[in-house]
């Protein structure tokens, strides 16, 4: 499979919005509930099609990459990909090529996840470790 990325285009937000649900909608529903109005609008607003990037597999749009950069940390902000690209192995390829490059820059990268999420499961095969934890989430670190 020929993993590949785009940029995100205003026209991008009906599939992001897709994509968020899809992607989240339980694990948020089982954390705080889940109050559609309140989540499209808090959606909209925060749409930014300069944050992240599309992830396209075999030239389908199969999900989203996000990751920020800082000097002393890399941060992956989020990573989401639609039901049937799911255990594929394309998060797994993609998380692995972060930890190449954190690797090589010498930086840890960080992560939270929700609590309710079985990707933490993922994260923790591919050795983060949780280093904090709020009432919602785990906040995971990959050191170098």
């Amino acid at each position: 499979m020929q993993i590949t990325f785009r940029q995100i285009k205003i026209k991008d937000f009906e599939f992001l919005w897709q994509l968020h649900n899809a992607a989240l909608k339980k694990y948020i529903t089982e954390t705080w509930g889940w109050d559609e109005d309140w989540q499209r609008r808090n959606f909209r607003e925060n749409f930014n099609p300069n944050a992240g990037e599309i992830i396209c597999a075999d030239g389908k749009d199969a999900g989203f990459l996000w990751i920020s950069e800082k000097e002393s940390e890399i941060a992956l902000v989020s990573i989401r990909l639609l039901p049937e690209f799911q255990n594929r192995g394309i998060g797994t390829k993609l998380i692995k090529r972060l930890l190449d490059k954190a690797r090589a820059a010498n930086k840890p990268v960080r992560l939270q996840v929700l609590k309710a999420n079985p990707a933490k499961n993922l994260y923790e095969k591919l050795g983060f470790r949780v280093a904090d934890e709020t009432e919602t989430h785990f906040l995971m670190r990959f050191p170098i």
